[in-house]
């Protein structure tokens, strides 16, 4: 039932992704208990755990959130931002190829959270100016992260995939070559026929005010 509680939830309009995952983690204690898989004295480990990985992803967040706020002080984000519209010439499709090469380069080599603090200040502006969909920004950058997570050297997903198998990080990058060709033709496709990405959002949005 937690992909149910979690998929229905944020789908259904019940909760946020974060919150979905505070209910998740009360079914699953609650679940725990009732199997008597997971006793009281388990609560202690648990909960260390969850904030020495919590305190790793906020230390990130942190850092990059000031990294954010020191380019948009310095007025370097602005001249990024300048700089990208030069670039581009105004052509829409120009600026999303280049959104697109800046966001799988940048999740080869940091995480999902931190590219987003850092990239997003220089993005917007320059996505505003020229007229596109910001929905539409917003899922081609998350399906680009999403494709860094499993992408080497840095790739997250990588990692959690090798503990899991218990093999090396060559072994699994070979196997995961033709699902990131996969990913990034979808992605393409996702950039370029914007209705792909904005389908879903608008119909919620119109059956919510129905």
């Amino acid at each position: 039932l937690m992909p149910v509680i979690i998929l229905g939830g944020i789908y259904g309009g019940f909760f946020t992704p974060t919150e979905a995952a505070a209910v998740a983690s009360i079914y699953g204690i609650l679940i725990g208990f009732a199997t008597r898989k997971l006793k009281l004295k388990d609560m202690w480990p648990l909960l260390v755990d969850s904030v020495s990985q919590t305190a790793v992803v906020m230390l990130i967040v942190g850092t990059a959130s000031l990294f954010s706020y020191a380019l948009t002080l310095t007025g370097i984000a602005a001249d990024a931002s300048s700089a990208l519209i030069s670039l581009t010439n105004g052509n829409r499709f120009i600026f999303l190829l280049i959104v697109n090469v800046i966001l799988l380069i940048a999740g080869c080599f940091i995480d999902a959270n931190s590219a987003m603090y850092i990239i997003v200040p220089i993005l917007l502006p320059v996505a505003r100016a020229l007229g596109i969909d910001l929905v539409h920004l917003g899922c081609v950058m998350v399906f680009n992260l999403a494709v860094g997570l499993v992408t080497p050297p840095v790739g997250v997903n990588l990692y959690v995939g090798c503990g899991i198998a218990g093999i090396k990080l060559k072994e699994i990058c070979k196997g995961v070559m033709p699902l990131i060709i996969a990913s990034i033709i979808a992605l393409l496709l996702v950039t370029y026929i914007e209705p792909i990405a904005t389908f879903l959002p608008g119909l919620v949005a119109n059956n919510l005010a129905a």
